[in-house]
């Protein structure tokens, strides 16, 4: 759980001068009030996801890496993990997949795997990790 942080960004009006400048925003670990400035390292637009670095080394110091696993089957027990809007602590819940499909993707226009579970996912929660297991 210590490696899943809270992500602040803001909307921004594009800079058609500099169109290749990256916006920052800032990151904050669990239990912590400083904000740290993060950088992108590259954006899946089609699947509404994002890999950020943050350069400063102490942001990275009691972080463990988070390693992907396998896909979970049906039934199969899960966590999630995120920071829900209008809280400052992190939410965890857990449930079993209950349903594993392609699905339309709004994002990206595309079509991608999906997984249904039935833990509860609070509003501005559902971009957080699902963890194998509970």
């Amino acid at each position: 759980m210590d490696s899943v942080v809270k992500v602040f960004c803001v909307h921004t009006k594009p800079n058609f001068l500099l169109p290749w400048q990256r916006k920052r925003v800032k990151l904050k670990k669990r239990g912590s009030d400083t904000k740290y400035l993060a950088t992108f390292l590259a954006i899946g637009t089609e699947c509404d996801i994002a890999m950020l670095t943050v350069d400063d080394v102490e942001f990275w110091q009691g972080m463990s890496p988070v390693e992907f696993g396998d896909l979970p089957t049906l039934q199969d027990a899960v966590t999630v993990v995120g920071y829900p809007i209008g809280g400052d602590t992190i939410s965890v819940t857990s449930g079993v997949v209950s349903r594993i499909e392609i699905l339309s993707y709004v994002h990206g226009s595309t079509e991608l795997l999906g997984l249904q579970i039935d833990a509860a996912i609070n509003s501005g929660n559902s971009g957080g990790p699902t963890f194998n297991g509970l």
